[in-house]
């Protein structure tokens, strides 16, 4: 039984480009801050792919921070910011669906003295926007609101929030890890100042990601030793990791568009597959949603049964947040929506990537109504 790989919003297999990319430089022969020939062979090489990410993201090339992981940059777009601009302020909003990076950043924060409001979603998982206008205070300076949901999918209005964030004059960072590569990243249309990002999202390899700040924000640094990245992000820079997420990003946005009307249709077959089945519900908006997300849940199973059921039957599968896997506990996504502690249980995530077609998600179908039925008869 050959094996179905439905978990690209955890991680996507490395993109064979940007592996041949980063081949020159997996046997490291000089550190990029290094002044000999190996070393300035290693800084043009991180030089070149920041230059070229910031022109796939149409911002200034000194506005790229390399760091190791989606959650390394949220941390320091959320923690850096927020202590930068501790004398203006020291409110900050974020919305009740953020990632654990983001929210956990929150949290460490409120022990330091600043204050967190945290805006409800509807249903679909849209940022209640009258809750966020009514939320804003004169010391507010950082609103943190991702851009899509890497549990179900939904888009948020980017370009409303980033408008009352104009408004009331707060830096507004994103959470974009799973809109890279799946939607166009419009950093100065939506208003964002601050946005993180990680290759491993987009066929890029593992340890390789950044932070966008706009030029003049302070960011405080939250490691400390070198002067790597302006100072703002310590540490010897991974010179193939960086390559290869250059070529990855670039890759995945010549490709962005067809690929997200493959993915839209191929999401719409597997529910439609599967929608009859004894009490499976579908989460996420139905129209402003990344394309390659299909959330439900059976609120009849056991969540963590039906995952290893799945495995079991060859489909790789997401309870939720690659990050929050393991922690058999409800999604407190689908909690923030109003879903049932049971309904949060089961959720399944189905998400889609590059070499998956028609055959697989028929297969797929197949092969959760069988896991569903047996577990349900049995």
């Amino acid at each position: 039984m050959s094996r179905i790989y439905l978990d690209h919003n955890a991680t996507t297999p490395l993109d064979p480009r940007a592996r041949t990319a980063m081949e020159p430089y997996l046997d490291p022969r000089g550190n990029p801050s290094s002044l000999h020939a190996e070393g300035r062979r290693a800084r043009a090489a991180v030089d070149l792919a920041r230059e070229r990410i910031a022109a796939l993201l149409r911002v200034r090339p000194r506005e790229v921070v390399f760091t190791a992981s989606g959650s390394q940059s949220d941390t320091l777009g959320v923690v850096g910011l927020a202590r930068g601009l501790r004398k203006k302020g020291t409110h900050l909003i974020c919305s009740a669906v953020e990632h654990p990076a983001v929210a956990k950043s929150m949290v460490f924060l409120e022990g330091e003295g600043f204050s967190v409001s945290r805006i409800p979603v509807d249903r679909f998982g849209s940022v209640d926007l009258e809750s966020l206008q009514d939320s804003f205070r004169v010391n507010t300076t950082l609103v943190s609101i991702l851009s899509s949901s890497n549990e179900i999918g939904t888009r948020q209005p980017m370009r409303e929030i980033g408008r009352l964030c104009a408004e009331r004059g707060a830096v507004f960072h994103s959470d974009v890890v799973q809109s890279a590569g799946k939607e166009a990243l419009c950093f100065a249309e939506w208003g964002v100042s601050a946005a993180s990002l990680t290759a491993h999202k987009f066929g890029g390899p593992l340890g390789a990601a950044l932070l966008y700040v706009r030029s003049g924000l302070p960011v405080d640094p939250v490691i400390f030793g070198g002067e790597q990245e302006g100072g703002r992000w310590a540490g010897t820079e991974n010179v193939a990791g960086i390559v290869g997420m250059a070529e990855a990003f670039a890759c995945a946005e010549e490709e962005r568009e067809e690929e997200a009307v493959r993915q839209t249709e191929l999401t719409e077959l597997l529910w439609n597959r599967i929608r009859d089945l004894p009490r499976v519900v579908r989460w996420g908006h139905r129209v402003e949603r990344l394309p390659n997300t299909l959330a439900v849940s059976c609120s009849a199973l056991d969540g963590e049964s039906l995952l290893i059921g799945l495995d079991l039957e060859g489909v790789a599968v997401s309870g939720g947040a690659a990050c929050s896997s393991g922690a058999l506990r409800p999604s407190p996504i689908l909690l923030a929506l109003g879903a049932s502690e049971a309904e949060a249980r089961s959720m399944v995530r189905f998400s889609l990537g590059k070499g998956i077609g028609r055959s697989e998600i028929e297969e797929s179908a197949a092969r959760f109504r069988k896991v569903v039925m047996e577990q349900l008869a049995g």
